[in-house]
């Protein structure tokens, strides 16, 4: 376990396994016990609740209970509106996720929802499974008339991702569209892309329409852990990945063929994490009460305490976690040597970088220079913010 993730665990703990227990309940639609709940703080419950993207499924465990009747009027109602507004998102989401599909029916581009669209119906109330944007994989040769159609709809076009395969497209007030051409980039993982490739060839009819597609459940459940493992490798995720899986294997697990998920699993290198995240979300959410009695073993209590500091979208103290790992350094003897080694290796990064992470200018490595010189304008003009709080937490390392 590193330290950061030593001292989340201590900090949060209480707090951390209060929000797991309302969790479960809500998962299980159970009202939580009083008695469990004592000398709460509802402000840092909301907190962490917000920071994982959970705020509607805790308030539908703490509104079955009498605790709310006592708490701050201004944060009871805040978090209501948080409540009520992840269903109106849901409920804006699904009627112009329906229109969009309508309108590649009609122009004869297949077409499939991704993950929370999909999981969200799994989840035991409408809402509970807040989605912050909708991702749909389309036919890669209609990207023209993809943005076609959604500058026609009054969407803005948001940053292209990674090498342009993934756009993102915005309107007001809160519709974030995510369109995809690829499930896994070559620069997140070349094996998961080389997986993924021609996979509109294994994909499903929908039945209830001529050009859209789904994964089988089995494959549905694959890309799930995949997508989960690709952040959870990186910069982190939150709690909700958790709730996503668990929620898949209630409701899915006994129809799944397993046999045919541990080959592939395999094939993707991840059947290890699998089973971990898969043991580690059933013993929290299983049965809300054993959750107080629960022992972990050493490695899932250092993987919660990881979901557990993650949030939403991961963490950029990660982030560095996992660039000082891959770089063999030491984040507690960081002196000014390893800081610029650091720098240096973060400007110029060395082959086996590329193989991992850009395996066409491994194969090409007289493009190098170009790519650098494209990396480190991206970087200024997007993501600033990004490096300078990468700066400070680098600054910051090897002082204590």
């Amino acid at each position: 376990m590193s330290r950061m993730q030593e001292k989340t665990h201590v900090q949060m703990e209480k707090k951390a396994w209060t929000v797991l227990y309302l969790m479960a309940c809500a998962l299980h639609g159970e009202k939580p016990d009083n008695s469990r709940l004592p000398e709460i703080n509802l402000n840092e419950i909301y907190r962490i609740s917000k920071f994982h993207g959970i705020e509607a499924m805790i308030f539908m465990a703490l509104e079955k209970t009498e605790i709310l009747a006592d708490a701050e009027p201004s944060l009871v109602q805040n978090w209501k509106e948080a409540k009520e507004k992840a269903i109106r998102k849901n409920m804006l989401f699904d009627v112009e996720r329906q229109q969009i599909l309508e309108e590649l029916e009609q122009a004869g581009i297949w077409y499939m929802p991704l993950k929370g669209v999909i999981l969200q119906n799994l989840y035991p109330k409408y809402g509970m499974r807040q989605m912050v944007d909708n991702d749909i994989l389309y036919d890669a040769s209609c990207q023209k008339e993809v943005a076609a159609l959604m500058k026609k709809r009054g969407y803005a076009r948001g940053d292209t991702k990674k090498t342009g395969h993934d756009i993102g497209y915005r309107k007001e007030p809160v519709y974030n569209f995510e369109m995809h051409t690829m499930l896994i980039e070559p620069i997140e993982s070349p094996r998961w892309h080389a997986y993924y490739q021609g996979v509109e060839d294994k994909l499903l009819s929908d039945e209830h329409s001529h050009y859209g597609r789904q994964f089988s459940k089995e494959d549905f459940y694959l890309y799930l852990t995949a997508h989960t493992c690709k952040h959870y490798s990186g910069s982190g995720i939150g709690l909700r990945a958790l709730a996503d899986t668990y929620i898949y294997i209630r409701k899915k697990g006994e129809l799944l063929d397993w046999d045919y998920l541990k080959r592939e699993l395999k094939n993707l290198e991840i059947q290890e994490f699998e089973e971990r995240l898969r043991a580690l979300s059933l013993k929290l959410f299983e049965n809300p009460e054993n959750l107080w009695n629960l022992t972990l073993t050493s490695e899932e209590e250092a993987m919660l305490s990881y979901f557990t500091e993650s949030g939403v979208h991961g963490t950029l103290e990660n982030h560095v976690e996992k660039v000082l790992s891959e770089f063999q350094l030491e984040e507690n003897n960081m002196g000014l040597s390893g800081k610029l080694r650091y720098i240096r290796k973060r400007l110029f990064p060395d082959m086996d970088w590329y193989r991992k992470h850009a395996p066409f200018f491994a194969k090409f490595w007289v493009l190098i220079p170009f790519f650098l010189i494209y990396r480190v304008i991206r970087h200024l003009l997007f993501y600033r913010k990004w490096l300078r709080t990468e700066l400070r937490i680098l600054r910051g390392l090897g002082k204590k």
